[in-house]
């Protein structure tokens, strides 16, 4: 596994001049329970969709581009049809003709295109088994990149990064906030180029989305503004620490309190403390991956502790008494299989669940981790909704255990 940081564009235009045929997963920097799936085949890119708040942005999208009445929902995109067929599919349902469905899709793609490379540096991932096998059109990416407005709106948004997470990131207003973001907002509400914001929603309406914890897609789509336009009037409440930007996977977390263990720490051989304690230990040599497992996973409750150089990890192990442990595969001096099998002969850590996580997805891998004792399996980057079901699964079944 590669886990150098690398430009979006530069790696865009190697493959493009290699004729490859794949997707990249781009992650989003700072919020890495987000990433950006470009699809290219022979070189060209055929769409770009995003893994995580796929609803949201299709529906901001779907308003402007002024394709009528409220985007259809996204069915099982993850096991069976894909967002890119599902959406060619609504735009033939809508009667248009090829050229006119080809201009939508090229706009959804420059939309997609400007995030990627407003991202200066990332974690990149190549699948080249991840395809789509049937694209009504494709794009040089030259041509893309030479299109004077879309070289200003990256230029733009590689500004607005310098204070903002991503359009998929969760923007959150505490109550405290609530008078001081009001008072802000009050006097901008006035403002003539506001005006279709101001008409669309009334201001305590609109202070309300910061509150339920809305994304840039939502709060843009319900104000029926540009995403650009909206975040650059955010900026000042951003950078005064007025709203908080939170990671996409936060709120997929169940509303459960969840209290930390003063306890948490302590080293035990007993099943009930162990339970008792909410620490997760990630073992990954990769600072992103290790980035992603502790904001989704601290977001649901749990305290991360992450572990960097696999040949440290049964010392730095031993000061903890972990609810269960996630570990990367592919890492230098010891691989995940080894180390998850000497755990496994230690009698302190032989029943704490082990989840392996790899960028690779193949039965052989699946087999090897089970038979190395590890209980289950993560394709990296993780969805959130399954890193955190995974922990709620695991954590589960140690509380139930005899």
């Amino acid at each position: 596994m590669n886990n150098s940081l690398q430009n979006p564009l530069k790696v865009l235009h190697t493959k493009s001049k290699e004729c490859w045929s794949g997707c990249l997963e781009i992650l989003e920097p700072k919020d890495p329970s987000v990433s950006w799936q470009v699809y290219l085949f022979q070189g060209k890119i055929q769409y770009i969709s995003i893994t995580a708040g796929q609803q949201t942005r299709l529906n901001y999208l779907w308003q402007q581009f002024r394709l009528g009445s409220k985007c259809p929902d996204l069915e099982d995109f993850h096991q069976k049809t894909s967002e890119y067929t599902q959406l060619c599919k609504w735009l033939f349902d809508k009667k248009l003709e090829n050229d006119q469905i080809k201009k939508l899709l090229f706009m959804f793609v420059r939309e997609g295109l400007i995030n990627v490379l407003s991202i200066k540096e990332t974690s990149i991932e190549l699948k080249p088994g991840k395809r789509i096998t049937k694209a009504l059109i494709s794009f040089e990416l030259t041509k893309l990149i030479a299109n004077e407005p879309i070289k200003a709106q990256v230029k733009a948004w590689q500004e607005v990064r310098k204070y903002y997470f991503s359009t998929a990131s969760r923007l959150y207003i505490e109550q405290k906030n609530a008078l001081k973001f009001y008072k802000i907002w009050k006097d901008l509400y006035t403002k003539p180029e506001l005006k279709k914001l101001a008409s669309s929603q009334k201001l305590s309406s609109f202070v309300s989305l910061f509150v339920a914890k809305s994304n840039l897609y939502e709060i843009a789509t319900k104000a029926k503004v540009d995403t650009y336009f909206l975040v650059n009037y955010l900026q000042k409440p951003i950078e005064e620490n007025i709203l908080e930007q939170l990671p996409f996977g936060e709120v997929i977390v169940a509303d459960e309190p969840r209290e930390n263990n003063d306890n948490s720490h302590v080293n035990t051989g007993d099943n009930r403390d162990r339970q008792s304690s909410n620490v997760i230990v990630c073992i990954d040599d990769s600072k992103t991956v290790q980035k992603q497992v502790k904001m989704t996973l601290e977001a649901a409750g749990y305290q991360v502790f992450g572990i960097l150089d696999p040949t440290m990890a049964l010392k730095d192990l031993s000061e903890h008494q972990p609810l269960m442990i996630f570990m990367d595969i592919n890492m230098p001096d010891i691989n995940g299989y080894d180390l998850c099998a000497l755990l496994r002969k230690s009698q302190k850590f032989k029943e704490i669940p082990i989840v392996m996580l790899t960028g690779r997805d193949g039965m052989i891998d699946r087999v090897r981790a089970k038979i190395a004792g590890a209980n289950d399996y993560l394709t990296k980057p993780c969805d959130p909704n399954k890193l955190i079901a995974m922990a709620k699964i695991l954590e589960h079944s140690m509380v139930t255990a005899p």
